[in-house]
């Protein structure tokens, strides 16, 4: 067995930054979710709660394009006779490929191309290998991140290599230990995830494993029981309520007579949950393949609920498998693996508590393959089982998890790869305000970057720096352990300034201090005018519902701002003015902008929205043969425009005798969009 690093030439497409503004959570903090009638008590609880869209203090990835060319991965890789496994430290810990030595394929689905898109919280996400997502509801916050990766000695010798970070959001340490005991044929992941404060914390775990699609790919857990989603709330963005329905498989009622527990029956992006009963044995999932290979993953408590996703048979689900990797390689499944009923429930951490379960990942194979292709789906599923009992028996892996949880507070030998120095900068607070740190996880002063220099010297010294107005600042800061370090700052002889009120405005604004946040970015537009002031009191304008004042302000941003800090203050301004149908102010103000930012994706896009109002047809069907790498999962403005681009044209015609509405009943049911367009995940029939 063996612990080493390598380079990885792939052909893909960086990511090359972030975008300054700070994004602020949902004002509702749980999403909007209920079930249909069919839910236990059990199942209902915590739906939604605390799930609303949250980024700060994280700031958004939205920099990369669709140009690939060869770029290099660093992989920290983890290897045995039988299994290689290589990570990406660099991107979240993603386990990028899991290779069986004794076949040479890949146990997961292995994307052959890096092409980040528009699907994490954060923006940037790529698809393939496993994610390991934490804290808030959706996928990590360090997808496309830096975390630490570290090389560390069980009691026998034998080494492991150890995934952490310090999750700022939620204030929780995030501790990943990976085994691969010599003569395993399964990868084991041991995780911890410790509450240090007192204060209990909104909580969410799923690990996602994507294993490639073919025709007989048959899915299996430890139930036949399940909560799917309804597809119609999928693909509402307008009113978006996530409605669940409780089924038994192989049937589920959105896809009636087809075999829902073969993933390439769903002619939508099809989700279900399996509701594990809560006992060990039930706690695995499983994908059986026509050549007899059967993919399996199992756990020890609480790690107990699994969930099938894949992106459908219809052409948007298509489209977004070529979109995410290549037109011949990018179809996969994922299994995933959680704490709750759903993604969409709910759940807290108590105070000073530590969470940990053993998962494990490998490959086996039917003796008789055909045993999981029954008619009798229970039948099935008890053969399946079977295997996967036989391949790693649950005792065996509780054993483990008892010997993983007593070596992971063994120190770190070395590190592979270095995270952020958010760590760092909290080792420092703990020094000198108290609290819990976990001092087998190291996270050296070198990883402290000019993103934490701020904060490290409102820590050591009582003040912010200043920076010129139209300076980005370096990063954004929400932790209520700072706030009152940052009110006492106004005091210093060098705190009171326009940068440090914009920052106690953030803070407040996002901990639901609303007014008294306005209020500080009042001062601090006093004190030096500056583009992001501006923006930030365009945007409680605008959630106000007082679009002219959100207009005027942000209109005041961009002169300040004049194309010379990011372009997502032009974007932000594009938002409003098609929100308020100023399609002929929003058209010149894009024709306006210097050559670079009028080229970029979601200007572009917005100024089709306009432009099709406007009757500016020549650019419209330009920007309809554009390939874009802003698309956001659920975003149908393509599509959107082309419908109402069909619509348009057919209402100038000479000959069109209908009425709008008439006619745009025939477009939505006649025309078929282009599918380099198509990125809708469900599509209702038009009668």
């Amino acid at each position: 067995m063996s612990v080493y690093t390598q380079i990885l030439p792939v052909t893909g497409c960086e990511i090359e930054g972030e975008h300054p503004l700070p994004i602020f959570r949902d004002q509702e903090s749980d999403k909007p979710s209920k079930g249909d009638g069919s839910l236990t008590k059990e199942q209902e609880a915590g739906l939604g709660k605390n799930t609303g869209y949250r980024v700060l203090p994280y700031r958004m990835q939205d920099k990369y394009d669709r140009k690939k060319r060869q770029i290099y991965l660093k992989t920290v890789v983890l290897e045995n006779k039988y299994l290689k496994a290589a990570f990406l430290p660099e991107y979240g810990g993603r386990l990028y490929s899991l290779k069986n030595k004794e076949t040479g394929k890949e146990v997961l689905y292995k994307n052959p191309v890096f092409q980040p898109a528009n699907l994490g919280i954060r923006n940037a996400w790529f698809s393939g290998g496993v994610e390991w997502n934490a804290a808030q509801y959706g996928h990590t916050m360090y997808s496309s991140s830096p975390v630490n990766f570290a090389k560390v000695k069980g009691e026998d010798g034998e080494e492991f290599v150890r995934m952490y970070d310090f999750e700022r959001m939620k204030r929780l340490f995030i501790q990943l230990d990976f085994h691969l005991p010599e003569g395993s044929r399964a990868l084991y992941v041991h995780a911890e995830i410790i509450n240090g404060d007192e204060s209990p914390k909104s909580m969410y775990w799923w690990t996602n494993i994507a294993i490639q699609a073919e025709e007989k790919l048959r899915v299996f857990s430890g139930t036949e029981e399940v909560l799917y989603l309804h597809p119609e709330s999928i693909s509402d963005n307008t009113n978006p309520v996530r409605i669940f329905g409780r089924a038994s498989l192989p049937y589920i009622p959105t896809l009636p007579g087809r075999d829902s527990t073969y993933p390439a029956n769903a002619d939508y992006s099809n989700e279900f949950f399996f509701q594990n009963p809560p006992m060990a044995q039930n706690c695995w999932s499983g994908a059986a393949y026509g050549d007899g290979r059967l993919f399996f993953e199992r756990s020890t408590l609480p790690l107990r609920y699994r969930k099938m996703f894949c992106w459908g048979s219809h052409p948007g689900g298509r489209r977004w498998c070529s979109y995410l990797a290549t037109e011949e390689e990018g179809n996969y499944v994922e299994l995933q693996a959680g704490l709750a009923p759903t993604q969409l429930n709910g759940i807290e951490i108590p105070g000073k508590t530590t969470w940990s379960f053993t998962q494990a990942i490998g490959e086996t194979f039917l003796e008789k393959p055909e045993t999981a292709y029954g008619e009798d789906y229970a039948a099935s599923r008890m053969a399946v089982e079977v295997q996967v009992q036989n391949a790693l028996p649950p005792e065996e892996i509780v054993q483990r998890d008892a010997c993983y949880k007593k070596l992971a507070k063994n120190p770190a030998e070395e590190i592979l790869s270095y995270g952020s120095g958010w760590g760092a900068l909290e080792r420092e607070r703990v020094k000198r305000q108290g609290g819990y740190f976990p001092e087998h996880l190291l996270f050296p002063d070198n990883t402290l970057t000019k993103e934490q220099y701020p904060w490290l010297c409102l820590l050591n010294d009582g003040f912010l720096p200043e920076l010129l107005p139209s300076q980005a600042p370096e990063s954004w800061m929400v932790d209520e352990k700072f706030y009152p370090l940052l009110k006492e700052s106004l005091r210093h002889p060098k705190g009171n300034h326009y940068l440090s009120r914009l920052h106690l405005g953030v803070i407040e604004y996002e901990l639901g201090a609303r007014s008294e946040g306005v209020k500080q970015w009042q001062i601090s537009f006093g004190l030096c005018p500056s583009a992001f002031t501006l923006r930030n009191l365009a945007y409680d304008a605008r959630l106000n519902g007082d679009v002219e004042e959100a207009l005027k302000l942000m209109k005041e941003c961009i002169e300040i701002e004049d194309n010379g800090i990011d372009k997502i203050f032009s974007e932000e301004y594009m938002d409003l003015l098609l929100d308020n149908r100023s399609f002929e102010e929003a058209w010149n103000y894009y024709r306006g902008l210097p050559a670079e930012r009028q080229d970029s994706d979601r200007l572009t896009l917005q100024a089709a929205l306009a432009g099709v109002e406007l009757k500016e047809y020549a650019f419209v069907e330009q920007v309809l043969s554009r390939e874009f790498a802003c698309i956001r999962e659920g975003d149908t403005s393509l599509t959107d425009l082309f419908f109402r681009f069909q619509e348009q044209k057919m209402l100038d015609s000479p000959d069109n005798m209908l009425s709008q509405d008439e006619v745009r009943s025939y477009v939505l049911k006649h025309c078929t969009p282009p599918g380099e367009i198509d990125f809708r995940m469900f599509v209702k029939k038009q009668e």
